[in-house]
């Protein structure tokens, strides 16, 4: 004998239920909430961490063109040569 049009599998929605849900939610709105509020403080620290990082980058660089810069001077009194002859020896 077939099925009648109405199946008795349904699933009925009780008052207790629709409860259950709305506090389900309002933790699920909770959590999207704090986990903003996470993600604002993990984004300004990294803000931070990145500001560092290019500040060091910056005082090794400065500190190495220095280095180079008195290696290149050394080197120049060590040669006996003067500002003259290296530039036409670069040219």
């Amino acid at each position: 004998m077939p099925r009648p049009k109405g199946s008795k599998n349904r699933k009925t929605i009780t008052l207790d239920s629709a409860e259950v849900i709305e506090e389900k939610i309002a933790a699920a709105e909770a959590s999207i909430d704090q986990l903003s509020a996470d993600l604002k403080a993990r984004k300004s620290e990294l803000k931070g961490l990145l500001k560092e990082r290019e500040a060091a980058l910056k005082a090794a660089t400065e500190k190495k063109a220095a280095e180079d810069q008195a290696a290149i001077l050394a080197a120049l009194e060590k040669s006996g040569k003067t500002v003259q002859e290296i530039l036409d020896f670069l040219k």
